[in-house]
């Protein structure tokens, strides 16, 4: 019997054996949430990544495994299977999140006066056997690679007959599948647009990779009306726009560290900007060796998607406006809290991220036994019992998480917990729980941050605008405010004389042919809405625009815009790549990026008309340019011999401009087609700032290596 639980992840059982294809994060929910039992065996799916979600995420399962269902110490592996290297990556996954860095590792993360106590903690942590012999990652765990593509077990063959189709018993096992990924439980939008804090918290989750029904520990931190991650949940895109935020408005993480419900920052690698990464060498190195070993890229690779900013622990490290002080807590693997502290007038407000912790009193007796410093131990007990605006801590109790009772003596304003799917009776009017959707001010916001947040926008769609025109610009704007569903522009209407910045929120470009309404476009913060109806001078809207989320719009008088286009040149130039955009948004993955990525690529390229029978690219030309397919159907060869035919959508010649090789294949046209075509110099300059483009581009390379060798 086959069971479906989402798409691109099945179930395989019968009276002897269970077996879970394809393992994307919180799978463990959605098995408690179905009522099944969980298997004792997992297949790594061939593709480690579906849009921006992982499937290969085995660090929970395995946590259920041993510690929920103690299926170890009732003598049983956990057994995951799939090809040799997915294996061997996620041997390594699991060793790493589970134990934490070996002693080698340390030494090339660097020097540290830290890392001696840190590994010595993992190691006290660490299960043991009746000896007290610390376990390795193969003593709960099986890993079996594909042989010649088969696996027995226990008297069941699993054959593995196509890319993600698996045959079991005579029974095909397909996880192959093209419809979005979802989490398991139901996620309470918001309705109304709420306008950033100076200095606040918005909670995305605050329940635990165990918690079926909640999300898992995610924080905004607001700051000077921008915002940053304290950690990052799965299935990242459904929450911000459950609070009416786009990936745009997210401009840097916190990390405290990299299990699984607190580390699922895949998606910031597929984000149209760099992320600014804060935090210790050690988090950092970690998380890009998580990264790494999830998606079977290069570890070096993943430097290019982040700047990251070390902070020194136990220092007052400034950003922009906030004072952030990290701090280290006990647990199994390296993890590190903090302290945010922003001035206000006369006094100064500070919210307090504990991080995961055990309990006070265990910490205390690691002390005893010489494991963990007694400074430190110090500095923990007064974060529980200092005053600040806000103290956010560990509540999940267990063996290596904090207790409620740790902050019975706190002097902060409110003490809030994370890891909790129901607060102990009798903290009920004592404390409080991060449910998704609160909200906590620490500093109100200011209605000034729009017109700066404007403003930016500007900067970064004109670079040369100058200052005279910013200030006729946003004298004539006002402010917009959409509910999640309400139209902002209707397909066929008069134009009305403005036109809109996405300030706050996404919205869908809908088109409606007489019997079909389509989704053509996604617009999030930072884009412009309507603006090529008054550069074209059309009188009538060609598609209609609703908000997704709540949204917050700026209105700008559309005379004044075109007046600073034309008064500017760039009218052309806004009409050229308007139109290349808009050929762009027809076919994934462009379809997929915002305009902030479309942009950049359409301003950068030129489109050209081939016919059947031209080469494009001589086999083992290196010329650095980059084609992009808009039309038509195109032979890669190689040794004379068409190894695959790519359309409407692939990209090729990327090869001259990435690595220099030996023979790289020819292109070539079999129909007549039209492709954009992209210089060297300014790809270099569109994958330096963007990473979703960046990354696509070395999959793409990665995908290509592996065919030219079986080829």
């Amino acid at each position: 019997m086959i069971l479906d639980i989402l798409p691109g992840s099945k179930i395989y059982e019968n009276d002897k054996i269970s077996i879970l294809a394809g393992c994307p994060p919180e799978i463990i929910k959605f098995v408690i949430n179905k009522k099944l039992k969980f298997p004792e065996f997992i297949i790594l799916p061939d593709s480690l990544f579906k849009g921006d979600v992982i499937q290969c995420a085995t660090e929970f399962p395995l946590y259920y495994h041993l510690f929920v269902l103690g299926k170890f110490f009732q003598g049983k592996k956990l057994n995951i299977i799939g090809t040799k290297s997915t294996v061997d990556n996620n041997r390594e996954l699991l060793r790493l999140t589970l134990l934490g860095p070996t002693k080698e590792e340390y030494r090339e993360i660097g020097d540290s006066s830290y890392y001696e106590e840190l590994y010595n903690e993992s190691r006290y942590l660490s299960v043991k056997d009746k000896e007290g012999k610390e376990l390795q990652i193969d003593d709960f765990v099986n890993f079996i690679a594909f042989d010649r593509n088969i696996v027995e077990i226990e008297g069941t063959v699993i054959k593995h007959i196509d890319k993600n189709v698996y045959e079991i018993n005579g029974e095909i096992l397909d996880i192959n599948c093209n419809e979005p990924q979802y989490p398991p439980y139901d996620i309470k939008f918001d309705f109304v647009p709420m306008a950033p804090h100076k200095f606040g918290l918005d909670i995305l989750g605050g329940g635990s990779g165990f918690t079926p029904t909640k999300p898992c520990s995610g924080v905004l931190l607001n700051y000077n009306s921008e915002y940053m991650l304290i950690d990052c949940l799965p299935y990242l895109d459904y929450h911000l726009r459950a609070r009416g935020l786009s990936r745009s408005q997210v401009r840097s993480i916190y990390l405290t560290h990299i299990h699984d419900d607190h580390c699922n920052i895949f998606p910031l690698v597929k984000f149209s900007h760099k992320m600014t990464f804060l935090g210790t060498k050690e988090i950092y190195w970690m998380a890009l060796k998580k990264l790494s070993l999830q998606t079977g890229h290069n570890f070096e690779e993943f430097y290019s998607y982040f700047d990251f900013i070390e902070l020194t622990p136990y220092k007052e490290n400034y950003f922009y406006g906030i004072n952030i002080i990290p701090h280290y807590t006990v647990h199994s693997i390296p993890t590190i809290g903090a302290t945010f502290k922003m001035r206000d007038k006369n006094k100064i407000d500070s919210i307090v991220f504990v991080g995961d912790n055990k309990s006070i009193p265990n910490i205390k007796k690691m002390v005893d036994l010489g494991v963990t410093k007694e400074d430190k131990y110090r500095y923990l007990w007064n974060i529980y019992r200092d005053k600040s605006n806000l103290l956010l801590a560990d509540g999940g109790m267990g063996i290596l998480h904090g207790n409620p009772e740790d902050s019975l003596e706190s002097k902060s304003d409110k003490v809030v917990f994370l890891h909790l799917e129901k607060l102990p009776e009798k903290f009920d009017a004592t404390f409080s729980m991060a449910e998704a959707g609160k909200r906590y001010i620490a500093i109100d916001s200011k209605n000034d941050a729009y017109t700066i947040k404007a403003q930016e926008i500007f900067h970064n769609s004109f670079p040369d605008i100058s200052s005279e025109w910013i200030n006729a610009l946003m004298s004539n704007m006002n402010l917009s405010l959409y509910n999640s569903g309400d139209v902002v522009l209707k397909q066929g209407e008069k134009r009305k004389g403005n036109i809109y910045i996405i300030l706050s929120g996404v919205c869908a470009v809908v088109y409606h042919d007489g019997k079909n309404l389509k989704e053509i476009a996604i617009k999030e913060t930072g884009n412009f809405i309507g603006e090529m109806a008054i550069v074209k001078r059309t009188k009538i809207r060609s598609a209609s625009v609703v908000a997704k989320t709540p949204v917050i719009l700026g209105v700008i008088d559309e005379e004044v815009y075109y007046m600073f286009l034309k008064s500017e040149n760039k009218v052309k130039d806004m009409v050229k790549i308007w139109e290349m955009r808009h050929d762009l948004e027809k076919i994934e993955p462009f379809s997929l990026y915002s305009d902030l990525v479309n942009d950049k690529i359409a301003a950068h390229s030129k489109l050209n008309k081939v016919k059947a029978g031209d080469v494009i690219i001589k086999e083992g030309e290196d010329n650095g340019e980059l084609y992009i397919i808009m039309d038509g159907l195109f032979e890669v060869i190689l040794d004379g011999k068409i190894i695959k035919i790519i359309s409407k959508g692939n990209l090729f010649g990327e090869f001259g401009y990435f690595e220099s090789k030996k023979k790289s294949p020819a292109i070539k046209a079999q129909t007549d087609g039209s492709i954009l075509e992209i210089s060297s110099a300014n790809i270099q300059q569109i994958l330096f700032n963007t990473p979703s483009f960046n990354f696509l581009m070395n999959q793409i390379i990665k995908e290509r290596k592996e065919e030219l060798f079986q080829s």
